[in-house]
C-alpha cells in the first residue's frame, strides 16, 4: 500500500533559488534511490511538502526532516495510505510562485493559474496544496 505525508514547516532563514536548488538536487537523488516521490512548494520561508512511497521509507525521511535544523515548526497535515501517487513521475518537484519552475506544476495543479478556482479534485493532498498556495502565493 502506498503512503503519503503532507507537512508544513518554516525555514529558519529565507532561502534563495540557488540554496533551494541544492536542497532539491540532493533530495531528488536520495528520493529516487528510496522510490519516494512528491513535491515541495516554498513561499518566502513557508514550506509545504508532499512525500509519497513505502510507509517505512517516507516515515524515516519525515523523521530526518523533523530533525533538520533548516526547518522549524514542522506540522504534519496528512499521514496515511493513498491509492495512487499524486506525483508519480517526480523524485521531488519544486516550485516557488516567483520561479519558472511553477510552470512544471501547472499541468498537475490546476489552481496554479487561479488559486481561487473551485477544486476539481477530491484528492486531499491537492486540496492541502491549494489552501497553502492560496494563502502564500502573493507573499
Amino acid at each position: 500500500m502506498m503512503h503519503s505525508i503532507v507537512y508544513l514547516s518554516s525555514s529558519r532563514v529565507l532561502l534563495d533559488e540557488r540554496e533551494m536548488g541544492n536542497i532539491i538536487e540532493k533530495s531528488r537523488i536520495n528520493n529516487a534511490e528510496a522510490d519516494i516521490t512528491g513535491v515541495l512548494i516554498y513561499c518566502n520561508g513557508s514550506i509545504i511538502q508532499v512525500l509519497e512511497g513505502d510507509k517505512d521509507a517516507i516515515h524515516s525521511l519525515f523523521e530526518k526532516i523533523k530533525r533538520d535544523d533548516r526547518h522549524n515548526q514542522v506540522i504534519p497535515l496528512f499521514q496515511g495510505p493513498v491509492n495512487v501517487r499524486s506525483f508519480d513521475n517526480w523524485a521531488m518537484g519544486y516550485s516557488t510562485p516567483a520561479s519558472r519552475n511553477m510552470d512544471e506544476l501547472k499541468d498537475k495543479l490546476s489552481f496554479i493559474e487561479d488559486p481561487y478556482t473551485q477544486a476539481k479534485s477530491e484528492n486531499k493532498i491537492f486540496s492541502l496544496l491549494q489552501v497553502f498556495f492560496k494563502n502564500n502565493h502573493r507573499n
